[in-house]
């Protein structure tokens, strides 16, 4: 590499590496998310605080809500995830994921969603 070449700049890792929309289109996102039902209640449960694995599956009605946590963040929004240590019926030890929407994005997404009607 000549002097006169930089290198790249650094990127983030993790989840940030894959998810780097720093301005989300929040009037976009939320048209998707009123059209397909499991988005709407996946961000619908996000938005009113941190949400645990097993309560979303729940809410979302299947047994796959990460995916819907990885699509909402392919559309632009920052979900953090927590590791959560717990124990099984065996009392073996395991973890489970807490959800986070960021606070910038909830204030956003909450008022796109109003802006279309959606509670």
């Amino acid at each position: 590499m000549s002097q006169t070449q930089k290198s790249p700049a650094p990127v983030a890792a993790g989840c940030e590496a894959q998810y780097q929309n720093k301005h989300p289109d929040y009037s976009t996102i939320a048209r998707r998310i009123k059209a397909n039902n499991r988005y709407s209640r996946t961000a619908t449960a996000m938005l009113s605080g941190p949400v645990d694995r097993p309560d979303l599956d729940k809410i979302v009605g299947t047994t796959n809500s990460p995916e819907y946590v990885r699509l909402l963040r392919e559309l632009g929004l920052t979900i953090d995830m927590e590791r959560i240590n717990s124990r099984d019926r065996d009392t073996m030890r395991t973890w489970y994921g807490r959800y986070h929407l960021s606070p910038a994005d909830r204030d956003g997404l909450r008022h796109a969603l109003a802006m279309l009607g959606v509670k």
